[in-house]
This record gives C-alpha cells, structure tokens and sequence, in this order.
C-alpha cells in the first residue's frame, strides 16, 4: 500500500532518469534511511528497480528509476 512518501518517490523518478538514494532523500526532505526503506518497499512491489555501482572514490550507490 503506498503513502505520501512513496508517492512523493514515484513523482520524482518520473521527472529524472536515475536518481541515487541520497539525491531522492535531499529533492523530497526525508532522511537517507526513510528513503531506503521506502524505495526497497517500492521496488517489492515492482514499480522501481536499481542498481548498486561504484563510485569513483570507491564507495557504493544505489541507483533507482521507475520500472
């Protein structure tokens, strides 16, 4: 069942390619985690799907977009 947050992920991910979850925590002014937690739930439900890559510096990210 999707909330406000949920619908508020949905909306943005129509209007950018692939965004990380940083980037949708920031453009919507929820925490990293909350985010995290609601783009796995959305991705369960098969509305998104991601990537993990690795970043330059050698860290990791979480790419996400609309199915």
């Amino acid at each position: 069942m999707e909330n406000k947050v949920d619908r508020l992920i949905r909306d943005i991910l129509k209007k950018e390619k692939s965004l990380s979850t940083y980037e949708i925590a920031k453009k919507i002014g929820i925490s990293w985690s909350t985010a995290n937690s609601h783009c796995y739930k959305l991705k369960s439900f098969g509305i998104i799907d991601c990537k993990d890559e690795e970043t330059k510096l050698g860290m990791r990210r979480i790419l996400w977009w609309l199915k």
